[in-house]
């Protein structure tokens, strides 16, 4: 790993930074799209091979029993078909504890990354200056 890169890796592992990010309320891919680098289209997909989330029979992302509580919720909401049949959805949410451990595991590059991506861990470029 270069300086440069050590740098980075440094300025954005404060116990806070996670914390700074995060928002109640938010869904796993809208936390990581703050991340510099992160594929956030492909973040659920992460988060299913972790035995994190799950697809449910409609198609939408479930939060396993294990993680439920202690990572992330699940916000529920119903959908009317044209048919006039009620779908119940639900969407994934992110605890502030679940946050943390996603960023914990983008400073050990363990998200799926931009192939663009340009190995920096932040988006601040006053940061990137001072390198």
């Amino acid at each position: 790993m270069t300086t440069s890169r050590r740098f980075y890796r440094d300025s954005c592992s404060r116990p806070g930074d996670a914390q700074a990010l995060f928002q109640p309320g938010m869904t796993p891919p809208e936390f990581a799209k703050r991340l510099n680098g992160v594929n956030c289209q492909r973040i659920n997909q992460e988060l299913a091979r972790r035995n994190w989330l799950y697809r449910d029979a409609p198609g939408s992302w479930r939060v396993s029993s294990w993680a439920m509580g202690r990572y992330l919720t699940e916000r529920h909401h119903n959908i009317e078909r044209s048919s006039g049949l009620v779908v119940l959805c639900c969407t994934p949410v992110l605890l502030g504890k679940g946050a943390a451990v996603i960023f914990q595991l983008y400073l050990a590059s363990g998200l799926p990354m931009k192939h663009s991506w340009n190995g920096q861990f932040t988006w601040n470029e006053d940061l990137q200056g001072a390198a």
